[in-house]
């Protein structure tokens, strides 16, 4: 292939092919006088026109390193494996097909990848892109559309959101996530996730930073469609059971007290959601906050549930955490 490559930007989608078209367009346009690239689209079995828009750039060769192929088993974290496993670069970074990333994302992201040695996963502003029709939402419900804001300055943090997650390669290997997920992640259209946070978890076990940087930005598409109240309500549901499934990972207390403990948050949370959907009634307040809250609370009982025939996944991450690796420059 040549030159090093220094990140592989890996694109998984599933029939979403005319916002792919815009991705792919923003990718072209990357400005990026050091390291070298390359971009893999991986079709989780479109039936749309992905291989077409696909196509339409490879010949148009404004992405000088672009290539597709088709992972036969459906979902995200599969896609993203065969993603890791088709590319090469030291960095991968897992760029959703309806995430526009700013022209001056690619160069940012291998600044900061070269300053932060220590670092094994980092991410950027994700800003809402409201689509025509869509009605934006307020912005104390942003983490349910993986918005990400933590400021105007680089930071640490604990976990990321998905949309342009970049991951250094040995970080990745190291947790054996590549053989062994724990969580399915989205599949199809089903809203239960909860790969991306197990990712950042076990990155950080493995003794690797997790870091934010505004300078990479991403303005992530919210179609019409996923403003509706009944999405909303979806989301926030499937939501609300991947977190009981990410905090089981990295609970150290045994299965009886994991789930004990997630019970009396989700109580509370229930508690607490409701009364606020009966005041914002009352006082004829937008309700879409007080409601994408409780059905959050509703799905931690879900995923309580899903617990119940998955107790392989309490404390998974610390019993399967590698060794921590000194990072420090020698």
């Amino acid at each position: 292939m040549g030159d090093k490559v220094k990140i592989s930007i890996v694109v998984c989608t599933y029939n979403n092919s005319s916002v792919l078209d815009r991705t792919l367009d923003r990718l072209a346009r990357q400005y990026c006088p050091e390291g070298s690239w390359e971009v893999l689209v991986v079709d989780n079995n479109c039936v749309d026109e992905t291989q077409l828009v696909v196509e339409r750039h490879k010949n148009a060769e404004r992405i000088g390193r672009l290539r597709v192929v088709r992972e036969r088993q459906q979902g995200l974290t599969p896609a993203r494996q065969r993603g890791v496993r088709e590319t090469a670069g030291e960095w991968l970074a897992f760029v959703d097909d309806d995430c526009l990333l700013d022209e001056s994302w690619l160069a940012n992201a291998i600044r900061f990848a070269d300053a932060h040695p220590r670092c094994g996963a980092f991410g950027g502003l994700v800003r809402p892109y409201w689509e025509s029709g869509a009605e934006p939402l307020p912005g104390t419900v942003g983490w349910t559309l993986a918005c990400q804001d933590h400021g105007t300055d680089a930071c640490r943090i604990w976990g990321l959101v998905g949309a342009g997650i970049v991951v250094r390669r040995a970080a990745l290997e190291q947790t054996g996530w590549i053989q062994t997920p724990f969580l399915a992640d989205r599949i199809g259209r089903r809203l239960v996730s909860g790969g991306d946070t197990e990712i950042s978890l076990r990155i950080s076990a493995g003794g690797w930073e997790l870091w934010y940087t505004p300078d990479c930005v991403i303005d992530h598409v919210i179609p019409a469609l996923r403003t509706t109240p009944a999405y909303l309500k979806r989301l926030a549901f499937g939501l609300g059971i991947s977190q009981v499934l990410v905090d089981a990972l990295v609970w150290e207390r045994g299965f009886a007290s994991c789930v004990g403990q997630c019970a009396r948050s989700a109580l509370r949370q229930t508690l607490h959601a409701a009364q606020a959907v009966i005041r914002d009634r009352v006082r004829g307040r937008d309700r879409r906050p007080s409601s994408i809250n409780l059905h959050f609370a509703l799905g931690n009982w879900a995923g309580i549930g899903r617990l119940a025939f998955k107790r392989s996944l309490v404390g998974a991450v610390s019993r399967s955490s590698p060794p921590q690796v000194s990072t420090s420059k020698s």
